[in-house]
Parts: C-alpha cells; sequence; structure tokens
C-alpha cells in the first residue's frame, strides 16, 4: 500500500462513520418526536376527557340542587381550589424534579432500552 491508498482508505472511514452519525441521529430525532407526538395526543384525549367528565358532573350537580348554573359554579370552585393549590406549590423543589423525571423518562425511554 501506498500513501495515496491509505489516505483514500482513511476517506472513505471518515465518510463511513459520518453516515453512520447521522443515520444515528436521524432515527434518535425521530424517536423523540414521536414521543412527543404521542405525548401531546395523550394529554389532548386526557383534556377532552377531563371536560366531558366536567360537564357531567356539573350537570349531575345541578340536578341534584335544582339548579344548574349551581352544578357549574361548584365544578369551577373545585377547579379554582386546583388551581390555587397548584400555584402555591409551584416552587416546590420536589414537584419540579418529580415532574421533569418522568418527562425525561417517557421522551427519552429508548436510550435505556437500546443499552440493555
Amino acid at each position: 500500500m501506498n500513501l495515496s491508498e491509505i489516505i483514500e482508505t482513511i476517506k472513505k472511514l471518515v465518510e463511513v462513520r459520518i453516515k453512520i452519525a447521522i443515520s444515528k441521529l436521524t432515527d434518535d430525532l425521530s424517536t423523540i418526536i414521536t414521543r412527543v407526538a404521542v405525548l401531546i395526543l395523550m394529554l389532548l384525549v386526557g383534556l377532552l376527557a377531563l371536560l366531558f367528565a366536567s360537564f357531567s358532573l356539573a350537570f349531575y350537580l345541578g340536578a341534584q340542587m335544582e339548579s344548574i348554573y349551581l352544578g357549574f359554579l361548584t365544578v369551577a370552585a373545585g377547579y379554582l381550589v386546583v388551581l390555587l393549590l397548584l400555584y402555591m406549590i409551584r416552587n416546590t423543589l420536589s414537584l419540579q424534579q418529580t415532574l421533569k423525571s418522568g418527562l425525561t423518562r417517557f421522551i427519552f425511554l429508548f436510550k435505556r432500552k437500546r443499552s440493555l
């Protein structure tokens, strides 16, 4: 082997390495995007379920109190209490760490599966 053949071999090796790195990056990126899309769809379906459950509860409470607007008002007050509680614990470090680790585990789970 002369010097030009060694240089060509090294160039081809570098090109193959670059193609492998791009392929791995594309695969990881598509997995992350898919997981984020699934998370968004889960949130939307959950919100729709919560919406219909809230309407059902409001109408039920309204029928029990014999006043539909009181049923809706009661459900709204319940949500305001939950909002107030969440506002009060928004800066809690343990809550932030729990949410962060949960989202990280969900979105980047493929790295753990692949390494096993």
